[in-house]
């Protein structure tokens, strides 16, 4: 039997890759951890931690909870809180956005030393299998370097689906890029009723913006129906629009800054 440089080599380092990793490291294996994030069309990429971490659970929960503190301030003045009217309140999206990052930026430096102390060895590396127990990994650099191991395990994760139709790589946002937008999304139409677009729906209104959901066909597809029909009646009270529809393009009408989300148009077909 061929001799290889690890007994295990894990592509992938979101929860379920880095808690096989670890774990096989304490039970005496010798790990190497692959992780790379290809950036999204618009540029965005993120740190050691997966989908989770970066662009899902936790920049969600704590934009909800923003979402929740503007509710509760205005609800205070039933509680004899003296407060300003709900006009005058004002949310600071970038103060958000970089509390958000700053706290995502410590949890990826914890997995780093979490793996060091595992002993796994990390590389912020692209792999592919290139050979029989063999993957050649591509560093953002551009540096191939020929890893071996008797076994592998992919939890590579999943990324957004871009719809397919004119403009919607070029001029929309994804899950992976509005934690990090450097400007508030301002006027947003969500395409799609999945839980990720009615979650990302329910804080962008929830901190000020019009927002309106686009749904194919039902909401919350495989999910519980009578459930779904009473989120859809709660985010409608909320003054959330939806709109029974499929995009047919978009087009750019002015241009996304650092400063302003910019505008698109949008044309749609009932479905």
């Amino acid at each position: 039997v061929k001799e290889h440089q690890y007994d295990l080599i894990v592509l992938g380092g979101g929860s379920g890759g880095l808690a096989a990793a670890k774990e096989a490291a304490s039970l005496g294996w010798k790990v190497t951890c692959l992780d790379f994030v290809k950036p999204s069309p618009i540029g965005t990429s993120w740190g050691l931690g997966g989908t989770c971490v970066n662009v899902g659970c936790i920049p969600k929960k704590l934009m909800h909870q923003a979402a929740l503190l503007g509710h509760s301030v205005v609800d205070a003045k039933s509680f004899g809180w003296k407060v300003p009217p709900p006009a005058e309140l004002k949310h600071d999206w970038k103060q958000l956005r970089s509390n958000v990052q700053d706290h995502i930026g410590s949890l990826n430096w914890g997995y780093r030393v979490q793996l060091r102390e595992k002993t796994v060895n990390y590389v912020n590396a692209y792999g592919r299998f290139t050979g029989s127990h063999e993957i050649s990994a591509t560093d953002k650099k551009g540096k191939v370097t020929k890893l071996t191991a008797d076994r592998f395990l992919v939890a590579t994760g999943l990324r957004p689906r871009y719809p397919d139709f004119p403009g919607a790589k070029e001029f929309c946002v994804t899950s992976d890029d509005v934690f990090s937008m450097e400007c508030p999304p301002g006027k947003t139409l969500c395409v799609g009723a999945s839980y990720v677009s009615l979650e990302c729906a329910g804080f962008i209104k929830g901190i000020g913006n019009d927002v309106t959901v686009m749904v194919r066909s039902i909401l919350l597809r495989g999910f519980d129906q009578g459930m779904a029909e009473r989120i859809q009646k709660h985010m409608v009270e909320q003054g959330i629009k939806f709109y029974n529809a499929i995009p047919s393009r978009v087009e750019q009408v002015k241009e996304r800054t650092a400063e302003d989300p910019g505008t698109v148009r949008v044309f749609w077909k009932v479905k």
